[in-house]
This record gives C-alpha cells, structure tokens and sequence, in this order.
C-alpha cells in the first residue's frame, strides 16, 4: 500500500468556516474535531475531512481567550465535538447549532484537560 497525500492546512480562526464549506462543497465529510493543548494558555484544533478515503485535515490554533468560529451551519454534526471541546478544554465556540452550555458532561472541573501542572507546560515548550 502506497503513502497517500493527506494535505495538513494551518488556517486562522477567521478562515476555518469558509474553509470547511469548501471542502463541503467538494463532497467532504468531517471525520473528527480534535484539541490538544499546547504550552500556556494556547489549544490546538485539528478538523479532519475525507472524501473516497483521502484525508484532509485544517489545523487552528488558538488562545482560551479566543473565539472560534462553529462550523455546525456547515457541518451540523459537528455540534457534539464543539460542545465536548468547550467543556472539556474550555475553548470558546461562536454559533453551535446546538448548544449544551456547559451540560454535556457531568465533571468535577471545569474545563479539566485544560488543567495541566507546570511540569507539563515546561514539557510542552521545550518540543
């Protein structure tokens, strides 16, 4: 089995919708929404898209400060992976089609994998 291309794009947040239209309008469906955290106050999100088993991926990232733009007028499914990155790391979505306002989970922190010791963000800015 040959390596397939599969295009990473790093957008800013302002682009993310009018990037994932396009990729609607080329027949692509969302595979995934993923946040990792990053050193400090800093979140990555990466969208991953496919169409006939060739992925696209867009890649935004942003500070817990930061709004970020719902792709769910777009993507209506993506709701659930935008209300489960906002509790669970706190980042900030503008437009959900459906917005569970915090309700999703039950937890006992708020935002909890946006919590990380200062071990870790000293890992995080040393890679």
């Amino acid at each position: 089995m040959r390596g397939e291309d599969q295009p990473l794009k790093n957008i800013a947040p302002k682009e993310l919708l009018a990037n994932a239209g396009e990729l609607h309008k080329q027949g692509c469906r969302i595979v995934q929404i993923c946040c990792t955290k990053l050193a400090g106050n800093k979140f990555e999100l990466t969208y991953s898209f496919d169409r006939d088993y060739r992925y696209t991926s867009l890649r935004v990232t942003v500070s817990s400060e930061s709004e970020v733009p719902s792709i769910t007028s777009v993507y209506g499914g993506a709701y659930l992976y935008e209300n489960e990155i906002r509790e669970l790391f706190g980042v900030k979505f503008k437009g959900i089609n459906v917005d569970y306002n915090g309700h999703l989970y039950k937890k006992k922190a708020e935002a909890p994998f946006a919590i990380a010791s200062n071990k870790e963000d000293a890992q995080c800015q040393k890679e």
